[in-house]
């Protein structure tokens, strides 16, 4: 419903910049670059589907992929465009009618992207509370038996949001390459949160982080 609502906003942004820039809408739609963009986004996305993660990760890795469809079938056109005789006076515009997918994948990544402000982990688990309303009670009186709740002794232990969730999925037993593959991001980039995380929470191995919630 969301994403729904979101395209509606879209499609009514763009009615009004037709309004007050004076242009013809319909000249900013070409069914046949938009379908190639929406086939794109899909065949982009299907490498890295895995089955088990949430609808917000999977919304959010669509909205990416929109964005590298968009600009690859830009590149292409605009190659294709310029790797022919055209007159002058028709360059520019045939220019300009070739950068349309740029705007179907900014249109498409605005209705598929999460909502801003929300960390990866608080959308992957439902019921996820700020850390300024998790309740205060010590990490070793209570059995976290929840990604929720134990994302929220994380934070209270010290760890920052990112470093919270590498340790929810160090807990689920993935490697350095797995992570970084969930998280996009590299492995340095892994291994330097674990550091701080063992720094944080006085650990020296990865089995030792989920006893310091008990």
């Amino acid at each position: 419903m969301k994403n729904i609502t979101k395209a509606a906003f879209v499609f009514v942004y763009l009615v009004i910049l037709s309004i007050l820039l004076h242009f013809d809408l319909k000249e900013l739609f070409d069914l046949k670059q938009f379908c190639l963009v929406v086939a794109g986004m899909f065949l982009l996305f299907f490498p890295g589907f895995r089955r088990g993660e949430s609808k917000q990760r999977y919304t959010g890795q669509l909205a990416a992929c929109a964005l590298f469809a968009s600009y690859i079938q830009t590149f292409i056109l605009l190659f294709l465009l310029l790797s022919t005789e055209l007159k002058q006076e028709h360059l520019l515009r045939k220019i300009s009618l070739s950068c349309r997918p740029i705007l179907y994948g900014i249109c498409l990544w605005v209705i598929f992207s999460i909502e801003p402000g929300k960390t990866p982990e608080q959308e992957a688990v439902s019921g996820t509370k700020p850390e300024a309303s998790l309740p205060a009670v010590p990490p070793a009186e209570r059995n976290y038996t929840t990604a929720s709740e134990a994302y929220g002794a994380y934070r209270r232990l010290g760890l920052t949001n990112r470093e919270a969730e590498l340790a929810l999925l160090i807990e689920q037993g993935k490697s350095n390459g797995e992570i970084a593959a969930e998280l996009n991001i590299s492995e340095t980039t892994v291994k330097k949160h674990i550091s701080n995380i063992f720094d944080k929470l006085e650990v020296c191995r990865r089995e030792q982080i989920r006893e310091k919630l008990r």
